[in-house]
């Protein structure tokens, strides 16, 4: 079979044997997949320094016929988002960002306007992180999963999620909430995912735990 390509943010790594792994992606062409690594543990992999969480990379893959895991052929690391790591924050962030995706999704569902969301908030996260931000992220992806909330009422929850869901990537960046404002947010929306959804993040316990 012919070797297939696109460009991928890996959302997760699980290692399978002592030198190899299997890697969820989400990538542009296809949506979210996953592929074995093989030997990407070794020392001498040619995949080494190329596969790790929140890495920008285009892949080569071989599709398998039998399963949905695909043979990792080749890896050009594009975007390492290195400065996510400084922060314990923006990892807490990019991890919550990247489970959500996961969740969100089916396997082999292209959805490039996901993926672009995917892509621009890493790169915001690596330059400042908000509360905002992560919320905004949040409407923007049950939107381009094809959940688009409609918030009844005139309170102030719903007033502020429709303002922060009209404002761009950019404008959002530079808004700031207070404490109870962020609380009141995450809690609407939040009720909205896990009863349209049905599966809460795990990562929620961190993000509470250390806001950005």
């Amino acid at each position: 079979m012919d070797l297939e390509r696109a460009e991928a943010i890996a959302l997760r790594t699980q290692p399978v044997t002592e030198s190899s792994l299997i890697v969820t992606w989400f990538t542009r062409e296809f949506g979210k997949l996953k592929t074995m690594a093989k030997g990407a543990r070794r020392a001498k992999s040619p995949f080494r320094g190329k596969i790790d969480l929140f890495y920008l990379d285009e892949i080569v893959f071989l599709r398998s016929r039998r399963s949905d895991l695909h043979l990792l052929h080749d890896c050009f690391l594009e975007n390492p988002h290195a400065t996510l790591r400084e922060s314990v924050r923006s990892l807490v962030a990019a991890s919550y960002a990247a489970e959500l995706v996961e969740i969100a999704t089916e396997p082999e569902d292209a959805n490039s306007k996901m993926f672009q969301l995917l892509h621009d908030l890493l790169g915001a996260l690596e330059r400042r992180g908000t509360d905002a931000m992560l919320i905004w992220f949040e409407l923007k992806l049950l939107e381009a999963a094809g959940w688009k909330p409609k918030w009844s009422g005139s309170g102030s929850a719903s007033r502020l999620l429709e303002s922060l869901a009209a404002t761009s990537l950019a404008g959002v960046g530079r808004v700031r909430l207070s404490s109870a404002q962020a609380a009141v947010a995450r809690e609407t929306v939040w009720l909205f995912w896990d009863t349209h959804i049905g599966k809460s993040p795990k990562s929620r316990k961190l993000l509470l735990q250390d806001s950005v």
